[in-house]
């Protein structure tokens, strides 16, 4: 689907005045993502680099510097966007430089899995922007696998998930970031739609990765587990958002965090019961551990009510990193502080994956084989 000129046209002009932000950072309030890094992407005017050097049979719809390289027959020109470029000037930017909005749908069939991959290339200024959305039809059973790549140049990537009534989606989200990216994944659920979402976000310059889940129908609920990992001199802000307008809707996030080296990698968490998502109920947890004496890593969740009438509202945080003693305990079993560190990152990365939904497997076994090389562990 070509983007509608006025669309563009009011991008363009909201991109030279509204802030990456509402809220500027403050003592008490702070973003961690750094935009400034993004002012100095521009727009591409090339998006004929080729995909990244991974096996494209392995999805069933690729999309590549903004264009459609594999899945045409599954695409449709009948769906509109629910993002408004007025929310930030990252996103006004992505309406200016996106090409195209791809657009499928999952019916209610038996085969009702799909495996999408958004990637970029290019110079490291260059900006380059996908944009796709996914319709899964009431009563659905579906299984989305949503693979993020960017290989250089900056990358804004937004996926739009809309869920119908009573539907049941399972999630799983590999982002790997190399230059300035901002994720922006958002997933509405209609009456009693429940999601189950894996996220594991790795690297980046600055990668910005935003999961707003919108529980709009009643009894609605949603159930996240993510996994963020940055190593070398990477720098990640990755943010869950739980909205809640539906009575009786119910959201988990739980995230797990690792920092290495001279990374700094935050997890930001929001829950909000509105007034009109009566006995509702939100939980938020995070728990980093930090490899490295120059590495940063924090949890902040934060958790708001507009009703006195709520189920639940639950978050907490915490981090860690390998203390005198338990150093000692291992230095006295022959491993150095370095193979420690590689035995407890081994130890989370493998627990997490091997928690994932069985439907995942051969995707989880690409992601296994990526991370160890990556993390070199």
């Amino acid at each position: 689907m070509l983007i509608p000129e006025e669309l563009r046209v009011k991008a363009r002009e909201l991109a030279g005045r509204i802030p990456y932000q509402l809220i500027k950072d403050s003592p008490t309030v702070k973003y961690y993502t750094q935009w400034s890094l993004f002012d100095n992407c521009v727009e591409s005017s090339n998006g004929n680099s080729p995909p990244p050097p991974i096996e494209l049979n392995e999805y069933d719809l690729v999309v590549h510097n903004g264009l459609l390289v594999k899945g045409s027959e599954l695409t449709s020109n009948d769906a509109a966007t629910g993002i408004d470029p007025s929310e930030s000037r990252i996103i006004a930017r992505h309406f200016v430089n996106v090409r195209e909005i791809q657009s499928l749908r999952i019916g209610n069939s038996s085969d009702s899995s799909v495996k999408v991959m958004m990637s970029y290339s290019g110079e490291s200024n260059e900006m380059h922007s996908n944009h796709v959305i996914i319709n899964v039809d009431e009563g659905a059973l579906a299984n989305v696998f949503l693979s993020i790549i960017g290989n250089g140049g900056c990358g804004t990537n937004i996926t739009e998930l809309n869920i119908g009534d009573g539907a049941v989606v399972n999630l799983l989200v590999y982002s790997v970031n190399v230059d300035p990216a901002f994720n922006l994944i958002r997933v509405n659920e209609g009456v009693k739609a429940m999601v189950n979402s894996y996220s594991i976000i790795v690297n980046g310059k600055m990668t910005h990765h935003r999961e707003d889940y919108v529980l709009q129908g009643r009894e609605s609920s949603v159930n996240v587990n993510s996994l963020e990992v940055g190593s070398g001199s990477s720098r990640l802000d990755y943010m869950v958002n739980l909205m809640h307008y539906g009575e009786n809707s119910i959201s988990n996030s739980i995230t797990r965090a690792i920092a290495l080296d001279s990374a700094t990698v935050i997890h930001r968490g929001f829950g909000r019961i509105s007034e009109h998502g009566k006995w509702s109920s939100t939980n938020i947890e995070g728990k980093v551990f930090i490899g490295s004496s120059n590495a940063v890593g924090m949890s902040v969740p934060v958790i708001m009510v507009d009703t006195g009438d709520v189920n639940g509202a639950r978050h907490s945080a915490s981090d860690a990193s390998l203390d005198e003693e338990q150093e000692l305990y291992l230095r006295m079993r022959g491993l150095s502080r370095e193979e420690a560190i590689k035995l407890i990152v081994y130890d989370m990365v493998m627990g997490f994956l091997d928690n994932i939904n069985g439907e995942f497997t051969s995707s989880v076994k690409y992601i296994r084989s990526s991370l160890l090389k990556l993390l070199r562990i």
